[in-house]
């Protein structure tokens, strides 16, 4: 695999979610400067950087590296498209979903109630 596949793959990411670098920085939690220098000076970031950049899009570095774009087969389309809406999410909205849905489960498992699937 080439060198120019990283910033590659991370460009068309930041075009899928709409995202500047400034935005990737904040979601990845990097400094700007080191996203920014890594475009400009055209380098491959190093791993614990690339596995910062993979969190921040929501995604493991094995979907990153995935070029095949294999989908989840046991989940139902329902089930991709509410994770492909959290992973657009900010990473503060990511936690209130995640507090949210604990708060249904809390509550639907209290009262005895379970959807039929």
């Amino acid at each position: 695999m080439r060198d120019e596949y990283v910033l590659k793959k991370i460009s068309q990411l930041l075009s899928e979610h709409d995202w500047t670098l400034y935005r990737l920085a904040k979601e990845a939690n990097i400094s700007y400067s080191t996203l920014s220098n890594t475009f400009h000076r055209n380098n491959v970031p190093s791993i614990a950087t690339l596995i910062r950049i993979c969190e921040g899009f929501g995604i493991t570095l094995s979907e990153f590296f995935d070029e095949g774009g294999t989908p989840i087969k046991q989940l139902t389309i329902a089930d991709q498209e509410l994770i492909t809406n959290f992973h657009c999410l900010p990473r503060e909205d990511k936690g209130l979903v995640t507090a949210y849905i604990s708060g249904l489960l809390k509550t639907s498992c209290a009262t005895g109630e379970e959807e039929a699937l």
